[in-house]
C-alpha cells in the first residue's frame, strides 16, 4: 500500500504543484527561472521540490477520499498506516520521490527527470571584447531561455492529453491505485508505474466530471478580506472541476475563483471580517467531513 500512497503523491505534486501531509508539513515543487549564476554561466529553468512545516492546500486524505471513493474514516486509517512506514526518526521517505531530513529535500532522480524532462542544464556564455556586443549576446540567451521555457511548459501541457484514469481496490486489499499520468501534469514522454488491481472488488475513480467553460472567469481577491478556501490550484481546469463539483453538490454555497499567486484558489465564501469567516467555516465543517480541510485565508 505505501507504494501506491507514494506514486499518488507523485501524481499530485505532478499535476497541482503541492500535496499537504497532515501532522507532518506540506511538499511544493517550484518553478525556478533562468538566472545568471556567474559573468559565463546560465542556470536553465528547472522545478525544485521544497518541503515546510506548514499545512496548506489540499492534505492527502481529501485526495484519496476523492481518488478512491473513500470515507473520511477508511481514508485517515490509509494515511495513518502510510505516514507511520514513512515517517521514522523525523526522517520522511517517499519511494520515488524524495527523501525528507531537518527540512531539506534530497529528491530522487526518477522524480527530477520527471518534473525536469529537460534536465537542470547550464548554459556557458562566451564573453567577447566590446561592452556592447557582450550585453546583446546576454539578451539574447535570455530571451531564447524564456522561449524555451514556455514553449518546454506547452508541449507538457499537450503531450499529458492521452493519459488514463487511476484505479483502486476495496478495503480487504488495504488500497491499490493504478498510477498513470495525469491529465494536466507538467512532464511529458514519462511513464509512471502501474499498479494492477484485482478483477473484484475495484473501485473505479469517481471524480467530479469537468465541464468545459467558454470563457472561465476568476476573481481578483480585496485586501483585508477574508476566504474560506476549499483549496488551492495550479490548473485553472481543476479549479473550474472542483467549483462545478462544490455547486452541485451544494448549490447553498456560491464557490467562486480567485486568482492566488499565478495559481487559481477555490473558496466557497468572501467576508470583510476573519472572524466571522472562521465562524462559517466552523458551521460547514459541523456539517459534514467533507469540509474538514477548508482553512481561512486573510488578503
Amino acid at each position: 500500500m505505501k507504494q501506491q500512497v507514494d506514486n499518488l503523491i507523485a501524481n499530485i505534486l505532478l499535476r497541482e504543484g503541492e500535496v499537504c501531509l497532515p501532522q507532518v508539513g506540506t511538499l511544493i515543487l517550484v518553478r525556478n527561472a533562468a538566472r545568471l549564476t556567474s559573468n559565463s554561466e546560465l542556470q536553465a529553468p528547472h522545478r525544485e521540490l521544497r518541503f515546510t512545516r506548514e499545512e496548506r492546500g489540499t492534505s492527502l486524505i481529501t485526495h484519496l477520499m476523492k481518488v478512491a471513493s473513500l470515507s473520511d474514516e477508511r481514508a485517515s486509517d490509509i494515511y495513518a498506516e502510510w505516514r507511520n512506514q514513512s515517517l521514522r526518526n523525523d526522517i520522511l521517505t517517499i519511494g520515488g520521490v524524495c527523501c525528507v531530513e531537518n527540512n531539506k529535500v534530497e529528491i530522487e532522480a526518477k522524480f527530477d527527470s520527471l518534473a525536469n524532462p529537460g534536465g537542470r542544464r547550464a548554459i556557458k556564455v562566451t564573453q567577447r571584447k566590446g561592452h556592447l556586443i557582450y550585453i546583446l549576446a546576454s539578451l539574447s540567451v535570455l530571451l531564447a531561455l524564456c522561449v524555451g521555457g514556455y514553449l518546454l511548459h506547452a508541449n507538457d501541457l499537450l503531450d499529458l492529453s492521452s493519459q488514463t484514469k487511476e484505479e483502486q481496490i476495496a478495503e480487504n486489499s488495504g488500497i491499490n491505485i493504478t498510477i498513470e499520468p495525469i491529465p494536466d501534469e507538467k512532464v511529458a514522454n514519462e511513464e509512471v508505474e502501474t499498479i494492477e488491481a484485482p478483477a473484484a472488488d475495484t473501485l473505479t475513480q469517481k471524480l467530479p466530471a469537468e465541464e468545459v467553460v467558454a470563457q472561465p472567469t476568476t476573481l481578483p481577491m480585496t485586501k483585508g478580506r477574508s476566504y474560506a478556501v476549499w483549496g488551492v490550484y495550479t490548473e485553472l481546469k481543476n479549479a473550474e472541476s472542483a467549483k462545478v463539483w462544490l455547486n452541485s453538490k451544494y448549490p447553498e454555497i456560491d464557490a467562486q475563483i480567485y486568482e492566488y499567486d499565478e495559481r487559481y484558489m477555490v473558496a466557497l465564501c468572501e467576508l470583510t471580517s476573519r472572524t466571522a469567516c472562521g465562524k462559517q467555516v466552523s458551521a460547514w465543517k459541523a456539517k459534514s467531513k467533507n469540509f474538514k480541510d477548508v482553512w481561512v485565508y486573510t488578503r
